[in-house]
């Protein structure tokens, strides 16, 4: 499905600085609990930004890095689903600490249930 990530993304969080200070975006295909951080999510990285891009229907995470003061940047974690043309916001994590992707587990794990 061609979306634009950027737009998407500003159009469900309209207060997000998208990529102000970098961040990325990959599928999460399969959990890995032998580890507790972001490789715990196994996919593919996978290109995004403000232009038309296809992407296939499955599981997100999108990790979106914004500038504070003084400080260094923030780091927001949000999940979604993209199915049947929709991009939903599943969960998210806002300025997250190192153990951020244990806290998707268990809506990654509803998720990925096949339908019967």
């Amino acid at each position: 499905m061609m979306l634009n990530w950027q737009k998407e993304i500003t159009e469900i969080d309209p207060d997000i600085k998208f990529r102000s200070e970098g961040g990325w975006l990959k599928t999460v295909e399969k959990l890995d609990k032998s580890v507790s951080n972001g490789y715990s999510l196994v996919g593919d990285f996978v290109k995004f930004g403000d232009f038309e891009e296809n992407y296939t229907e499955g599981i997100y995470v999108d990790c979106n890095k914004e500038k504070r003061k003084k400080k260094k940047a923030q780091h927001d974690y949000r999940l979604f689903r993209l199915a049947n043309g929709q991009l939903r916001l599943l969960d998210m994590v806002i300025d997250g600490e190192s153990n951020w992707a244990c806290e998707f587990w268990d809506t990654i794990e509803e998720e990925l249930v096949p339908e019967i």
